[in-house]
């Protein structure tokens, strides 16, 4: 008796009188193992930057990866690459210097030569006219949107910037005599139709005229009253 590939016994040479295989055909071999099918990509594709884990939840199964905080992590380049030229520090530009706002401000004094002008101009009460033996200097900051020069007066409500009320009090100012008004780049100078006049560095020219702004630089010396003068200073 003969034995067919599958263990049956059978008279037959050439099939199995049981099973009908061929008599004599080698054993089928078992088949080979496969191999491992790669883990199946999540929904969405997304897998961890770090070690190619696909995405199972928000931290990577294998290394912790935070898919939802962590930033994007770039793959390292295969082959070495030469490491960058360091520059040399760059030197931050200098911010460029702002020139320092430019302050005005007026120094009122007496000034004996002007008095001597007022008292030659022969006017009403100049030969009642004395020059003070002493006045000292006073300065003033010259600020917001006008400065009023003048002398104060409780019966008229007048309160001057520049008050020029004295002691001792010059009796040539007008109560609201001149106004000082901020100009693009300084200061000018305003009569306000005033008793006696307003003059600009020279006595003995023409008073200015009333309501006429006329600009001022630094220098400039503003005469009012019987003695007084009012020095403009930039800084």
């Amino acid at each position: 008796m003969a034995t067919c590939p599958k263990g049956h016994d059978s008279a037959t040479l050439d099939y199995c009188e049981v099973c009908g295989a061929r008599m004599g055909a080698a054993p089928s071999a078992a088949p080979a193992p496969s191999a491992p099918s790669a883990p199946a990509p999540t929904p969405s594709g997304e897998v961890c930057p770090v070690c190619g884990t696909p995405k199972a939840g928000r931290f990577c199964e294998e290394d912790g990866y935070d898919f939802l905080l962590a930033p994007p992590v770039t793959a390292a380049p295969s082959t070495p690459t030469a490491p960058p030229v360091a520059s040399p520090p760059s030197v931050p530009p200098s911010a460029p210097s702002t020139p320092a706002a430019t302050s005005w401000a007026v120094v009122v004094r007496a000034d004996a030569g002007y008095f001597e002008v007022v008292k030659a101009m022969g006017g009403e009460d100049a030969g009642t006219l004395a020059m003070p033996r002493f006045v000292a200097e006073r300065r003033f900051a010259l600020t917001g949107q006008q400065m009023v020069i003048g002398r104060r007066s409780r019966s008229r409500g007048v309160n001057p910037d520049i008050d020029l009320v004295g002691p001792p009090e010059d009796p040539g100012v007008s109560h609201v005599h001149a106004l000082l008004v901020p100009q693009e780049g300084g200061w000018a100078v305003v009569d306000m139709e005033s008793a006696n006049g307003t003059y600009l560095n020279d006595p003995n020219s023409n008073p200015l005229d009333p309501h006429v702004p006329v600009a001022l630089k630094d220098g400039d010396v503003v005469y009012l009253g019987a003695w007084t003068a009012l020095a403009i200073q930039s800084t």
